[in-house]
């Protein structure tokens, strides 16, 4: 899968032309949620890479990260 940058992967979001999962698969996390996904015994879907990214967005936004607010964007 094509890693594209988190602003180009909330804009393909906003426009309906990719859900949660991929949106989660194609980012810098995508490892990290299959590993995720893997631990808790689950199979990626939009669903829980929605959970996945509040959640790791919870964290980095408590981190300070820039990438939080731009996720923030997208969640709203």
């Amino acid at each position: 899968m094509q890693n594209n940058t988190i602003e180009e992967l909330i804009q393909l979001k906003q426009d309906g032309k990719i859900g949660w999962c991929e949106l989660a698969l194609r980012s810098d996390h995508g490892k990290a949620y299959l590993q995720w996904c893997d631990d808790h015994g689950i199979e990626p879907d939009d669903n829980n890479a929605e959970l996945y990214l509040e959640e790791t967005e919870s964290r980095i936004y408590d981190d300070g990260n820039e990438f939080a607010e731009e996720f923030v964007g997208a969640v709203i």
